[in-house]
C-alpha cells in the first residue's frame, strides 16, 4: 500500500497525509501548502517562489539528497 504525498504549491516539498493546508481558489483550483509561511507568501503576499532565496535553497538541498548517496 502506497501513501499519496501532496506537493506544496509554493516550495515544492512533500506533504504527509494529515499535515499542511488545502486552499481552494474561486475558480476551483486546489493548492496544497506545507506551512502557513508558504501559504502567506503565495496567497497574501503574492510572491514568486523562483525569486525567494529560502525556497531555492530548500530545492537545492532536496536535489542533493535524492542523488542516491
Amino acid at each position: 500500500m502506497s501513501i499519496l504525498l501532496k506537493k506544496c504549491a509554493f516550495c515544492g516539498s512533500e506533504i504527509e497525509p494529515g499535515h499542511g493546508w488545502m486552499y481552494v481558489k474561486a475558480d476551483g483550483t486546489i493548492l496544497y501548502f506545507c506551512s502557513s509561511k508558504c501559504a502567506k507568501n503565495y496567497i497574501k503576499l503574492g510572491r514568486n517562489p523562483k525569486k525567494v532565496k529560502w525556497v531555492r535553497k530548500k530545492a537545492k538541498g532536496a536535489k542533493v539528497k535524492g542523488k542516491g548517496n
